[in-house]
């Protein structure tokens, strides 16, 4: 097939998310002729939804405390947040006239608080770097292609219209979540064809089905009245755990938002890539979700609190003294009680019924319904094995020339700025290699 030589380019770079167009970005700094190829009609749409809309770009935490935020495939992130660090990020960033601010644990947000705000800024870094954009061009087959005017040996990449030839190519493709933005599992193919190896595909970071809530009373609690409604309720900063088969899993802290098909924030999302990723619904009772609304508290110490503060207010609602005793939401103390007890004084209760009540404060448990559909993931758990990517370079062992950056890799970080970072990290990481490898 003969190519025009208007149609080679140094790199190709595939998917024109975070970390995409970081790459290309950096691959035209470097003095490399770039392509970015973008199957949607416009670049950076799941970016636009990060944060909430507000774009929580990275976290001075990072690279102190990784090992532990990207769980098992943590040390192959080493190189490449050494070599650009949050602070470097939140450096450039500024150069491209979006300012930041340090918010609650070390995240880092525009000060615009609009993500459309840092998609704007490396819209204009591609066009100021003079990177050749092409939307609605979804790539359909990479490979390598002898055909070059030079002899090299050279990718062939295609799309649906059109064939481009490169040096090198980088996949920037993304997960399988939220594929309304593109992400969609196409980089898995195309690295699959190149052979490469891709793990199994599970959520993280996404909300957690509850069974109670798929009834038609959806998040009402019976012994709570008709009118309660979980739904809407934050708990700020409680404990939560996976229960599996009996056996306690994975723990969290954080916040914690009940919606009305289950439990959302950072304290779910953090346990939802350790659900059992099993078609169809849990037997009950297989996998719990736990809250520990007092998670700085022992249950010996909850329940000598609450035994004092009952016997001091002997004619307090017991609502009330929730409240007061442990600084609870009025929702969040009624969570606690039954029916029985909601409108008790503390002088009212027995023994029993206290006892309930401190272990629903330390262990209200809730059946989980079914593994989170990944579609409605934050985060795709899995890719490309990184055991076949080289950790400094993002290049690929088995095919010369092929590299990586963000997503589709099998890597995924906490909610809080995390897997941004990883986006720019890598982006940065492979947008140098792929320029260098591209003019040697």
């Amino acid at each position: 097939m003969s190519i025009p030589l208007q149609k080679h380019f140094d790199v190709i770079v595939i998917g024109a998310g975070p970390s995409g167009m970081m790459a290309a970005i950096t691959c035209a700094e470097s003095g490399s002729s770039v392509l970015l190829l973008e199957k949607k009609d416009r670049p950076g749409k799941k970016l636009l939804l990060t944060g909430h809309g507000r774009c929580n770009m990275t976290n001075l935490r990072i690279p102190g405390n990784f090992l532990e935020s990207y769980h098992e495939n943590a040390r192959f992130l080493t190189s490449s947040f050494h070599a650009f660090p949050p602070e470097e990020v939140r450096e450039l960033f500024q150069s491209l006239g979006v300012p930041s601010h340090e918010e609650d644990d070390g995240r880092i947000f525009p000060d615009s608080q609009q993500a459309a705000t840092v998609c704007d800024a490396l819209e204009r870094a591609l066009s100021d770097a003079g990177v050749k954009v092409l939307y609605s061009s979804a790539v359909s087959n990479v490979a390598k292609t002898g055909n070059d005017p030079e002899k090299k040996e050279n990718f062939l990449v295609k799309t649906e219209n059109d064939a481009y030839t490169s040096r090198a190519v980088i996949l920037c493709t993304g997960g399988k979540s939220f594929p309304h933005t593109g992400s969609e599992g196409d980089g898995y193919h195309l690295a699959a064809e190149n052979g490469h190896t891709v793990t199994a595909l599970a959520p993280a970071l996404a909300p957690i089905l509850l069974s109670s809530f798929s009834d038609t009373s959806m998040d009402r609690r019976e012994d709570c009245g008709a009118e309660f409604t979980l739904a809407g309720i934050t708990l700020p900063d409680v404990g939560a755990s996976l229960w599996i088969d009996g056996k306690k899993g994975r723990s969290a802290r954080g916040d914690l938002l009940f919606t009305h098909q289950g439990v959302s924030g950072p304290a779910a999302m953090q346990l939802s890539r350790e659900l059992p990723a099993v078609a169809g619904k849990y037997p009950e009772g297989k996998v719990r979700f736990v809250i520990d609304m007092l998670p700085d508290l022992r249950e010996e110490e909850v329940e000598e609190r609450l035994l004092s503060a009952m016997t001091e207010n002997p004619n307090r609602h017991m609502k009330r003294l929730l409240c007061e005793t442990f600084h609870l939401q009025e929702k969040a103390a009624i969570l606690a009680l039954s029916g029985e007890t909601m409108d008790l004084s503390a002088n009212e209760v027995r023994k029993e019924v206290r006892k309930t009540i401190v272990r629903n404060l330390k262990a209200s448990a809730f059946d989980v319904e079914k593994c989170t559909p990944i579609d409605i993931a934050y985060v795709t758990r899995g890719g490309v094995n990184i055991k076949e990517i080289s950790p400094k370079t993002m290049g690929s062992k088995i095919v010369e020339g092929l590299f990586f950056a963000g997503e589709v890799m099998d890597i995924d970080g906490i909610s809080g700025g995390y897997n941004l970072q990883h986006a720019w990290a890598s982006g940065r990481a492979a947008g140098k290699a792929a320029s260098e490898y591209a003019q040697n």
